[in-house]
């Protein structure tokens, strides 16, 4: 039950090319572990590994090919193409992260930044060990590295509780090569000294100049944690830090020195203002969020010139890096990017687009804007055009999940316009938020495929399993990353699409719906006419026109083969095989879920709830609106639990055996109903059902197991632990209902004793499977003929 790719239209060549290069790219994938973030230049929380962005352009590309990037963002996948040398062009349109993803082509040299950086020590220093003066209990007069309190209520004494605090509860700490050069403190209680301290410097000004930089109006947006509270800039930040952050950036605009060295200590200046701002005590916080207690204060000239080391030692391992190269990075809105590049002439395009709402960033970017003179809020271009699914009460409106789905399908369409055929699309995707995974994959493929690609298949790229990492398929995927990899079709295979109606589906379906209602082959007049009436029930009479008998014609063509002279079957293997296209999406999982944890926990294997959705869309996926949004309304984890128990706390699920049955019985009818029918999955097991699973129990609806019978065909069986009654007709017709509202290809009714004659006639007309008492001892003499003994 493998669902057919659209490429199966090209040459065998061709179609063995294409394999060829995703299986050694899985390969390739396969042998990268972890996430390496020394690429992290600036302080966004990075996914991307350059690993893996190598690893994708050395498989998919040769030397002369031409890479894009429209979302560039931290800038990973235009440095692997870089290290790679192949050509290659990006877009960042934020300007903060445009700024700091261009930085390895502007590396001044290292004399020159230490140069600049004991010119400004000379011109700051004093002012900041006076900022971040403390005194040593040995009477030592210190500079602080850390200031741990709490916010609300300001408190510097018996602040809450954490880990990093000293062993006796002392919050202010030196750490390390900051420790005290006399009595080799790394940390001490904040005192008298230090309060007296904090209040001169609570009655030190901001200078004037930075007054408006710290008086910015920012976007509201609580999915980012920039609430109304903290809407103006100044009050992310402690009144230190502002003091601090003025000092530095005024030493730095007065350096005497190259344009590189000012802008390369510019840049590190701005990757440190989320260690400027309130922040948690943990350090490592990159949001905008300002929590109420367990805070830390910093020191940041510290923080400054540890972060010009790091930047330098990361960008000078690049090894295209330079003092004054002209960057491959541009900065406008995607949509001009791509319009500017030719039809046909890149080779790859890999990209991790804005995906809905799993981050803002350009609201995120927020917190760097004021240092660069430039306000989002101003912006009125980005602020319209920007392609995002945003919570902030002023965008909410515009920048909505329908918006959003519109600029991705401009996307798609540049892409495949500027890629050339047979070549590849590459999407780095986290599919956010979780309870939608199946459908936003469903919807990148109705999106991809109207653009005139073919989705391939979806490899996981943080898994630290390798293992799962090579199963070759478009459903082996987890909650983390993973590449979404396309191909691009000639024009003349891709499929039609009128609106969001897949046109190849509906020829094949009528197709297909005509021999199952002739029972043999048809007429192209008659199919034609079918299809006519197909269209009108859509809603799409325009398909009907002349002008559109060309391309009809065409499609019919690539689905159906003539049989006789005239007359016609639909083909065997195609997209569309095998799929139920009236079949409500709940009744396709009845029938594909069995399937989806026999493979997924094979060999004993557990699997996430995550990645139960991502394999199932395998199987359910075909590209259609409807199924996209049936599927929101599916309880998945009831359809799971069938087959598979939760463990873990529920974060993980494994296989629901059939329950051991007890010893010692000497007949069926000392059994109790529940044993009864896991006994008669033991029999179903035995004559080669798989997936067979125990329902029962309230609100079963007259259904005790489903399984899968060894032709393939999905199969729901009541069971009847009767000792004189005969079974009425009324759980014959129960079982039935189950069966078409559930997509059940076979029903079967086992009792101990015997059917009624309206059951009989009532099994004939609903085609229902009866096993009476005689015919059930045959099955358990053939099937378990030792379990009686």
């Amino acid at each position: 039950m493998k669902v057919i790719d659209m490429y199966w239209l090209l040459k065998k060549d061709e179609q063995e090319i294409i394999r060829e290069n995703v299986d050694k790219l899985v390969q390739r994938l396969s042998q990268i572990s972890g996430n390496v973030q020394v690429d992290q230049l600036f302080p966004y929380v990075g996914r991307k590994d350059r690993r893996k962005a190598v690893a994708i352009i050395d498989e998919l590309t040769d030397e002369e090919d031409t890479i894009v990037d429209s979302f560039v963002g931290s800038g990973i996948f235009i440095y692997g193409a870089s290290e790679l040398g192949r050509n290659c062009l990006g877009n960042e349109w934020e300007p903060y992260a445009y700024r700091m993803a261009n930085a390895p082509w502007r590396l001044p040299p290292i004399e020159a930044i230490k140069k600049a950086i004991d010119q400004l020590l000379k011109l700051i220093k004093i002012d900041f060990d006076f900022l971040y003066r403390t005194v040593c209990p040995c009477g030592h007069i210190h500079v602080l590295d850390s200031l741990f309190f709490d916010r609300n209520p300001l408190k510097y004494n018996q602040i809450s509780a954490h880990k990093r605090l000293g062993n006796d509860g002392e919050n202010i700490t030196y750490r390390k090569q900051y420790r005290c050069p006399i009595c080799r403190r790394t940390e001490k209680h904040f005192d008298a000294s230090d309060a007296a301290h904090m209040e001169t410097i609570s009655k030190m000004n901001v200078p004037a100049k930075y007054l408006k930089i710290f008086g910015s109006p920012l976007i509201e947006n609580s999915r980012i944690n920039l609430s109304s509270e903290y809407t103006q800039y100044g009050n992310l930040f402690p009144h230190r830090s502002k003091i601090a952050l003025s000092l530095l950036w005024d030493g730095i605009s007065q350096l005497e020195c190259e344009e590189n060295v000012k802008l390369f200590l510019e840049d590190a200046f701005l990757s440190i203002l989320p260690q400027a701002k309130y922040r948690d005590y943990r350090g490592k916080s990159q949001d905008l969020h300002v929590p109420p207690i367990k805070l830390r204060e910093v020191n940041i000239l510290y923080r400054f010139l540890r972060q010009t080391q790091k930047r330098y030692r990361g960008l000078s391992n690049y090894k295209f890096s330079s003092n004054n190269n002209v960057s491959p990075i541009h900065c406008s809105d995607y949509r001009d990017f791509m319009s500017e590049l030719d039809s046909s002439s890149v080779d790859l395009v890999l990209t991790d687009p804005p995906w809905t709402d799993g981050n803002a960033y350009f609201e995120k970017a927020q917190l760097y804007h004021p240092w660069l003179n430039y306000s989002l809020l101003e912006d009125d271009i980005r602020l319209k055009k920007e392609c995002v699914v945003t919570d902030a009460p002023s965008r909410r409106e515009e920048h909505n999940m329908e918006n959003w789905q519109k600029d991705i399908a401009e996307f798609f369409n540049e892409a495949g316009r500027i890629l050339k055929d047979l070549k590849y699309l590459a999407l780095f995707f986290r599919p956010i938020p979780a309870r939608h995974w199946l459908e936003n994959l469903n919807s990148l493929k109705l999106l991809a495929r109207k653009a005139g690609f073919e989705p391939l298949l979806s490899i996981d790229v943080s898994s630290p399993d390798p293992s799962m990492r090579l199963q070759q398929s478009a459903s082996y995927l987890i909650s983390e990353d993973i590449v979404f990899l396309f191909v691009k079709l000639p024009d003349e295979l891709k499929r039609y699409y009128y609106n969001d109606f897949d046109i190849d589906q509906l020829v094949f379906q009528v197709g297909e719906q005509i021999q199952e209602d002739v029972h043999g082959p048809f007429t192209y007049k008659n199919w034609r006419a079918c299809l006519s009436d197909c269209f009108i029930k859509k809603g799409i009479s325009e398909m009907n026109s002349p002008k559109m008998e060309g391309k009809i014609s065409e499609l019919f063509s690539r689905y159906h083969d003539e049989i006789t002279p005239g007359l016609y079957l639909p083909k065997a293997l195609t997209p569309f095989s095998g799929q139920l296209f009236d079949t409500p999406a709940i009744e396709r999982m009845f029938t594909y879920v069995p399937t989806v944890i026999s493979e997924l926990t094979e060999g004993g294997n557990t699997f996430s709830y995550e990645r139960f959705l991502l394999k199932l869309s395998e199987y359910v996926e075909n590209g259609t609106k409807a199924l996209i949004h049936e599927i929101q309304q599916i309880d998945m984890k009831g359809l799971i639990e069938v087959y598979a128990e939760p463990i873990e706390g529920g974060g993980k699920f494994r296989r629901r055996e059939l329950p051991k049955l007890p010893n010692g019985l000497r007949n069926i009818l000392e059994m109790d109903p529940y044993d009864f029918e896991a006994f008669v999955g033991q029999i179903l097991d035995a004559q080669g059902f798989s997936s067979i699973a125990l329902v029962g129990r309230a609100g079963d609806r007259g259904v005790d197991l489903v399984a899968t019978d060894p032709e393939g065909h999905s199969t729901i069986v009541q069971c009847k632990r009767y000792i004189e009654n005969n079974v009425s007709s009324i759980p014959v017709q129960r079982l039935h209902s189950y069966a078409l509202t559930r997509g059940a290809q076979r029903q079967i009714l086992i009792t101990t004793s015997d059917f009624t004659l309206q059951a009989k006639q009532e099994a004939e007309l609903t085609k229902t499977e009866l096993i009476n008492g005689k015919e059930l001892e045959t099955l358990i003499a053939t099937y378990l003929p030792d379990y009686f003994n």
